[in-house]
């Protein structure tokens, strides 16, 4: 998603305006298979307030991550983004969700030695800006994977989203407005790539949804540690981004401290 946002970018549209219409179709997405299903698109009163906040979370979410590769590359932006594991992983045994073991402590510092490995150099401009709004990016996901399962269990996923996305569309269109409107791409190559953000951004979720219907939470956490690895291809294959050993071995240890993090916590779920 993020390598065809920077195809948008070079065509002349923003981060605002690619915020704007990927939530948009979310939005209609989800809502409308709701109503296909004959499901109703009304929240119980006590979820309004949840939708807003992590709404919010989802703001800040898109915004810093499509905003980052404005200033900085692909590959740097996605391996910022995926600090966000650690911070779940330092977060969850203060809150209560559950206790640090010794293997845990390992993958977390092993994780975040791949980070600084791969960050190092070789990533192009080191913008401030980008690191930030990634960072930002990977900070709001890290309270949606902390709180976001609890919430989701109060109504469908389906309405949950739309909603989310509603409140996104609503304040981006004001921000937009205050601010002189959208910026469209004005290429072919610009509108293709702003399409397959809307596609990738709605398929990606609608797909998590279905899939976690089917296998377990850690399961799909599993497979999404290999975003970084598809994410920094991708921007290989079609922005032509360089890429030096280092950053391929630190992304390598993030990668493989993450999946046995992961496939620990399945043994011990499978055992309990």
């Amino acid at each position: 998603m993020t390598t065809f946002a920077r195809i948008a970018y070079e065509s002349g549209s923003n981060p605002a305006t690619q915020v704007f219409l990927r939530s948009l179709c979310m939005m209609l997405v989800m809502g409308g298979l709701q109503l296909a299903l004959g499901r109703s698109l009304m929240l119980p009163r006590r979820t309004i307030l949840t939708t807003i906040i992590f709404g919010a979370c989802i703001l800040v979410m898109s915004f810093g991550y499509l905003s980052s590769v404005f200033y900085i590359s692909v590959s740097l932006a996605v391996l910022l983004l995926y600090t966000y594991p650690l911070i779940v992983g330092i977060a969850s045994p203060l809150l209560g969700h559950e206790r640090m073991t010794w293997m845990k402590a390992l993958c977390l510092v092993g994780a975040f030695a791949g980070l600084v490995v791969a960050s190092w150099d070789g990533f192009g401009t080191l913008d401030w800006r980008g690191i930030a709004f990634a960072l930002a990016a990977s900070g709001s996901i890290a309270v949606i994977a902390l709180f976001g399962g609890a919430a989701m269990s109060r109504a469908h996923p389906f309405v949950m989203n739309a909603w989310m996305n509603i409140w996104v569309v609503l304040a981006v269109g004001l921000y937009l407005m205050a601010t002189g409107g959208a910026q469209f791409p004005q290429t072919t190559a610009g509108w293709l790539g702003t399409l397959a953000v809307c596609v990738c951004y709605t398929l990606g979720i609608l797909f998590l949804f279905l899939g976690l219907m089917l296998i377990s939470p850690a399961q799909s956490a599993l497979t999404m540690n290999l975003e970084p690895l598809f994410s920094t291809i991708a921007a290989i294959l079609l922005l032509h981004e360089a890429v030096a050993l280092r950053q391929w071995i630190g992304m390598a240890m993030l990668l493989i401290f993450l999946a046995i993090s992961t496939l620990a916590g399945m043994t011990r779920r499978e055992k309990s």
